[in-house]
């Protein structure tokens, strides 16, 4: 077979080619230390490094994962910690201050101190991950409606009590209609009742607004679904709102995890049709966590007075007896008035209680205890005998409730918004308007408004750990709300109520012990977290460098190559220069 010399010319330019290519391709591999660039550089050696990179990368993201989660939860230890310390704290005050040393003002001062602390736990429960992101609130906040306690099962009659009007987020539905005939429901029928009718309502769909009812804490609360500090929610009318428990109660936005609000009720003694609406507190940094009563003086009048003080308990200066006043306070604000009372001894073992205000008498042939507890209209006295002594036929005692003005003789207007020291609320006319004497009470109170979404994260494949933690079981749940009891003992402080001080202790060991454990929970899923996180560390560490056999270069045989290609070049370059040396083209040129 004849070898032409074109022939040997295209074998030593192909090898010449082949030699460029593979020193390029090697230049290429030295340049970005990886060998394999491409699946055509070796199919099966680049299908394990895609392989490699991808559980590489579910590593990194489940170690990304438990970082963020590590951080949210050291965040909640911490504010859980100075839970903790600011409790301790107010635990202290509450002991020092039961003692007998201590007077009203003595009391009243560290009531200051309480309010203080009972700001800084509301700092705490409200701390947030990242902007916006509650650190107790589960996964976001809703505005909220919560009713006054109710009684089950509910009676709900077509046409009599079976229709609400609520607002949501500023939205006022139609008519809602619970029923078309007589239904008696358990609370939970009712909340579930109540939330598929109000969903229901057009003018609220239309808007994109639903919510979500429950029956807690023996009363309904009604949640918005949107989120944050426009998400509001209220019940402004319908012949059910009495009925349900929504003449009355608090409501707060959702711009914080634990809001700020007061409580409103309507006194059972009202005579008028007088209807109040939930109340709300305007800028919780300026809440005063003080007592209100409204009183009308007359159809179209009415007194704002605040009620955070002293129990007034006087005897007459004729009492020959030897009984002293031994402790007096409110044990329940919604029971309480406005009006004057007597303690009149008619035997030195029994007394009546008289309302001198409406010259009714309360109670007679009561047995008069030394030391015993005597309550009536939400609050409580206690008499005791001096050394040797005892009370005396026709012995007295005077009883008020201390008031202080916030605001006299305002003009009553049907729905109008009442404003008074950063709080809000509208009365409005029911079946009739208020009457004279008429009482609505404001007491302030603390709401969860965080939802009940967990949040997860993924630490393994199939494998999630639940990271949240709930407020509404560490700050007011599941055995006592932490706020309310600071607020019980503030207000027990503000009245020199020795036994309301001492009845808070136990609710604050109860507190103590509650974040104690939401903090040994917190704990021990951060003690995982770690565990977890040393495990993928490893399994990362291993991950990679399988990944960097398959993938990285050897820099010493990748030189060596590359120097064999560069030699193989100038072979083949310098042979294709003798062949054409010996041809024609040498002297054609």
């Amino acid at each position: 077979m004849r070898v032409t010399e074109q022939q040997v010319f295209g074998f030593l330019v192909n090898s010449y080619q082949r030699s460029r290519s593979r020193a390029l391709q090697l230049q290429e591999h030295l340049a970005t230390g990886k060998q394999v660039l491409q699946p055509s550089d070796d199919p099966g050696r680049f299908h394990r490094i895609v392989g490699e990179k991808t559980t590489l990368a579910k590593l990194e993201q489940h170690l990304r994962n438990i970082s963020s989660a590590t951080v949210r939860l050291d965040l909640a230890d911490t504010a859980l910690q100075g839970t903790t310390s600011t409790l301790s704290r107010v635990r202290q005050l509450a002991v020092q201050y039961a003692s007998d040393t201590n007077g009203a003002a003595e009391r009243a001062a560290g009531g200051q101190e309480v309010k203080a602390l009972l700001q800084h736990l509301l700092q705490l429960g409200n701390a947030e991950y990242d902007e916006n992101q509650p650190v107790f609130g589960g996964t976001s906040r809703h505005g909220f409606t919560a009713g006054l306690t109710l009684s089950t099962p509910v009676t709900l009659t077509n046409a009599v009590a079976d229709t609400l009007t609520v607002s949501v987020d500023g939205v006022t539905s139609g008519t809602v209609d619970l029923t078309g005939s007589t239904e008696t429901l358990t609370g939970a029928e009712v909340a579930a009742r109540v939330q598929s009718r109000i969903n229901a309502d057009t003018a609220l769909a239309a808007a994109g607004k639903s919510v979500s009812v429950t029956y807690e804490d023996a009363r309904l609360v009604i949640v918005s679904n949107s989120e944050g500090a426009n998400s509001t929610l209220e019940v402004i009318g319908g012949s059910a709102r009495t009925l349900l428990g929504f003449n009355g109660g608090s409501t707060g936005n959702g711009g914080a995890t634990f809001a700020t609000t007061v409580e409103t009720h309507a006194s059972s003694t009202n005579s008028g049709g007088g209807l109040i609406s939930q109340g709300k507190v305007l800028n919780s940094s300026t809440s005063s966590y003080d007592n209100y009563i409204v009183r009308f003086t007359g159809a179209t009048t009415f007194d704002i007075v605040n009620v955070s003080n002293p129990l007034s308990v006087v005897p007459h200066a004729a009492n020959t007896g030897r009984v002293a006043v031994a402790d007096a306070g409110v044990v329940d604000l919604q029971q309480t008035t406005l009006d004057t009372y007597e303690i009149q001894f008619t035997s030195a073992s029994q007394y009546s209680v008289r309302n001198t205000t409406t010259g009714t008498t309360l109670s007679t042939g009561n047995v008069y205890a030394s030391g015993g507890a005597i309550e009536f209209d939400g609050v409580r006295v206690i008499l005791s005998n001096a050394q040797g002594g005892g009370p005396a036929t026709g012995d007295r005692f005077t009883l008020a409730l201390s008031a202080k003005s916030v605001l006299a003789n305002q003009a009553y207007t049907d729905g109008s918004p009442i404003t008074f020291d950063g709080i809000e609320l509208r009365i409005t006319n029911g079946t009739s308007a208020p009457a004279a004497g008429d009482l609505f009470h404001v007491s302030p109170r603390t709401r969860y408004a965080g939802d009940s979404g967990s949040q997860h994260i993924e630490v393994a494949d199939g494998e999630v750990v639940n990271t949240s933690v709930r407020g509404n079981q560490v700050y007011s749940g599941s055995d006592v709300n932490l706020f309310d009891t600071v607020q019980q003992l503030l207000a027990a402080l503000r009245g020199n109520f020795k036994a309301g001080i001492v009845e808070s202790l136990d609710s604050l060991d109860r507190a103590i012990r509650q974040v104690g454990a939401a903090q040994g929970d917190v704990g021990a899923v951060t003690n995982r977290l770690e565990s977890t996180a040393a495990s993928l560390d490893i399994a990362k560490e291993l991950s990679t460098n399988t990944l960097s056999s398959f993938e990285d270069i050897d820099l010493a045989r990748t030189i060596s190559d590359l120097t064999l290609q560069e030699y193989a070049i100038q072979a083949a370059g310098a042979t294709l220069g003798r062949i054409f040396d010996n041809t024609l083209l040498k002297y054609l040129r």
